[in-house]
């Protein structure tokens, strides 16, 4: 099922659009603005302004219908909504991992879901943002490591990383790697 972005221009007081990333399979003209047609699967990023407010959409298409899913505003029908932020200096740094992802040639399409939820989460401000992409990055690349239960290789990276978390409790844990980044700033 192919899915609708309608690009609006500027006119007055309405809110006006911009696309950051995606491959259309259509362009359309429309009265005040552009349709594009995108494909199920793809990834699409834009940029809603409107009353001084900026919002930053990152979502992937569907394939079927799904009366669940994210309604985005200009986009029929809904979408599974990645990322969700408001900034302009958010908005700047989404456009660069866009930038960085085409300059390293990887096709954001191709990453999964969970990548671009982390990539939210480190953009909204609740994890350290030294060196967060290419961390992400490896991280969503990287194949799963096939162990006897999940523990066991939980506990092989936190071996590998120098750190053995294994006697903490949850909040301590959170402390420890809350101290952890404070030094490494």
């Amino acid at each position: 099922m192919n899915t609708v972005l309608y690009i609006r221009k500027h006119h007055g007081d309405a809110a006006r659009c911009e696309l950051l990333w995606g491959e259309p399979l259509e362009v359309l003209a429309a009265p005040g603005g552009t349709v594009l047609v995108f494909g199920p699967g793809a990834i699409v990023a834009y940029v809603l302004h409107a009353r001084r407010r900026r919002h930053v959409y990152v979502f992937r298409t569907l394939e079927v219908s799904d009366p669940l899913a994210a309604s985005v505003p200009g986009v029929r029908p809904r979408v599974q909504l990645l990322v969700d932020l408001v900034s302009a200096g958010r908005m700047r740094l989404v456009r660069g991992l866009f930038a960085y992802l085409a300059r390293t040639g990887r096709a954001p399409s191709d990453l999964p879901d969970s990548f671009f939820v982390r990539v939210s989460a480190a953009l909204s401000g609740r994890l350290p943002q030294h060196k967060v992409l290419v961390a992400l990055l490896h991280a969503s690349l990287e194949p799963p490591r096939t162990c006897a239960n999940g523990r066991e290789a939980r506990m092989d990276r936190e071996r590998a990383a120098g750190r053995s978390w294994a006697s903490m409790s949850a909040t301590e844990a959170w402390l420890a790697a809350s101290a952890a980044d404070q030094g490494r700033r």
